[in-house]
């Protein structure tokens, strides 16, 4: 939704949301999530980097690689 309306600022936001019947409180909710992240996402993000150094790390060999489980 806000992609949309980055794209294409000419169109209006409460055009969009009024069409789309998505409240203002709830998109205005999602843009300040991008710019102030609560701590879970922002924890999910640091946990996401470890997790890519640890795989960096290892050669690859840690994670799953398209193995079926058992």
């Amino acid at each position: 939704m806000t992609a949309l309306l980055d794209e294409h600022p000419h169109l209006g936001v409460e055009c969009v949301l009024r069409e789309l019947s998505i409240a203002s409180s709830t998109y205005y909710r999602w843009r300040r999530a991008e710019k102030e992240p609560c701590e879970r996402r922002r924890r999910d993000v640091e946990l996401t980097e470890q997790i890519k150094a640890i795989h960096t790390g290892s050669g690859g060999i840690y994670g799953r690689h398209g193995c079926t489980p058992c």
